[in-house]
């Protein structure tokens, strides 16, 4: 078994080739989270005073310039360590507010070293003069999976500073269960071709409903990228098919005139190929029809649910229609189903925060489930019954109430400020960015609820009121992108 790279030897090594500030990609934010404490804890890679005082003057300026809490910066984990070594740690599990220093500082050049993981890789533009990529594998919620060619790419082209570099660089330092050899294939490998992410959503039939009518949706739906690629794929398979059906003719002419077991033989094969054309024909046929079928289904998900009276939005169907998001149905069954009548802000917030929770995630542990066991039974017989619909966009794993989400949100609107609720994750194992993914996701759904003024005035407004608990420093206007 190869040994693991440690981040001192990684950092030494290309200090000495004069190949810093690098960009080190990991498969996990535990691995970035461990190569910090390995990092702070080297006096190799312990940084002058002088360039220190450089980082931490950089900070300051910083947390100034975008409105930042200060306290909340240097009371973070990784502040010790990023100061004496100049290392970093940018992934999902961070706060908006540290990536953001970490971006700064990076484009500041006073930074030598950011481990991050491989799918924050497209999302940023850190100028470094390196990237080390030390797997072929990411790891998801549901597993490791190997890197797409694209993926491997955007690692790779994070390398090279604009104005400072003629040339980047993209070094492998494979880890314990990294083929390297994979690493060389996939660095030869084109990128995959571009995909449609369109399909006939709930959210996007209802909203198009409002102004359309359905010989409309239809047209726009023929004429989309995705319906385009699925035509272009079904006419490869019908030459594909047509190829089959001239060695279908030569066989059938060669079957009539052999005799025996011989004959035999051949007629098997001719059925093989009479299955194979069928099978190619009706894929093609289904590709050219795909996205119509797509909308005809969600079409009916949605008369069945009362969105639509024949083919046109019933009151049902203009209400939920404000509810921009993808948890559309779920949330307009809900609330028809009363769920949401005569609760607090609060605990509209909590409810909502249940809702919102992914399963694969660590939030606070709850002793007791904030949601009564009739609230969290009736919430997922709807969560079930919508997603057993398999309309388009539903998700691929079952969608659930997740209790701990919910009392991680009832801790938050209970804390005096993050600093307190940090304190409370990091005893829990939590990660502060999931935390605050679930704030501000909820807030967003809060969001959505405020739009329903018109028909639920009272709900909207508990909901304006709740979002307003929960969007607190850091996770508010408090970081002003505006002001630089």
């Amino acid at each position: 078994m190869i040994k693991e790279y440690n981040i001192t030897d990684i950092v030494l090594e290309l200090e000495r080739c004069n190949l810093l500030p690098t960009i080190v990609f990991r498969t996990s934010r535990s691995q970035c989270d461990s190569d910090i404490l390995k990092a702070v804890n080297n006096k190799a890679l312990a940084l002058p005073i002088s360039q220190q005082r450089a980082i931490k003057d950089a900070v300051y300026e910083i947390a100034k310039n975008y409105e930042m809490e200060l306290e909340l910066i240097t009371t973070h984990p990784h502040y010790s360590s990023l100061i004496k070594t100049g290392v970093g740690a940018h992934h999902a599990g961070q706060l908006l507010m540290w990536r953001l220093l970490l971006e700064e500082l990076m484009s500041l050049g006073v930074l030598k070293v950011l481990c991050a993981t491989g799918t924050v890789a497209a999302g940023v533009d850190f100028p470094a003069r390196t990237t080390v990529v030390t797997a072929h594998t990411k790891r998801g919620h549901d597993g490791y999976n190997k890197l797409l060619s694209t993926e491997f790419q955007q690692m790779s082209g994070r390398a090279g500073r604009r104005g400072k570099d003629i040339v980047g660089f993209c070094v492998a330092a494979p880890s314990a269960f990294c083929d390297a050899r994979e690493l060389l294939k996939l660095s030869k490998t084109p990128p995959e071709p571009l995909m449609s992410a369109y399909f006939p959503s709930p959210s996007t039939v209802l909203n198009l409903l409002r102004y359309r009518n359905v010989d409309d949706l239809r047209f726009t739906v023929e004429r989309s990228l995705a319906s385009f690629a699925d035509k272009k794929q079904a006419v490869i398979l019908e030459k594909e098919a047509a190829e089959v059906d001239e060695k279908i003719k030569v066989k059938e002419d060669l079957v009539g005139r052999l005799k025996g077991h011989q004959k035999d033989n051949e007629t098997k094969a001719l059925t093989k190929l009479i299955k194979k054309s069928k099978r190619l024909h009706t894929q093609a046929e289904e590709l050219k029809n795909k996205q119509g079928t797509l909308l005809d289904r969600t079409i009916a998900g949605l008369r069945q649910l009362g969105h639509l009276n024949n083919f046109t939005l019933s009151d049902k169907g203009y209400w939920s229609a404000n509810l921009c998001t993808g948890m559309v149905l779920e949330l307009a069954e809900i609330i028809e189903a009363g769920y949401f009548d005569h609760i607090s802000p609060e605990r509209l917030a909590t409810i909502l925060a249940g809702i919102c929770g992914e399963d694969h995630r660590q939030y606070l542990k709850a002793s007791k489930s904030p949601i009564s066991d009739a609230d969290f039974q009736g919430l997922n017989e709807i969560l079930k019954r919508v997603q057993d619909m398999n309309l388009p966009g539903a998700p691929t794993e079952i969608n659930v109430i997740v209790p701990n989400a919910a009392y991680t949100m009832e801790v938050w609107l209970q804390a005096e400020n993050w600093q307190e609720f940090r304190a409370m994750l990091l005893l829990n194992g939590a990660a502060e960015g999931d935390a605050a993914r679930l704030i501000t996701q909820t807030a967003e759904h809060l969001n959505q609820l405020k739009r329903l003024d018109e028909k639920f005035p009272k709900l909207a407004k508990r909901a304006e009121e709740a979002r307003r608990r929960i969007l607190r420093p850091p996770l508010t206007e408090a970081i002003n992108l505006d002001s630089v």
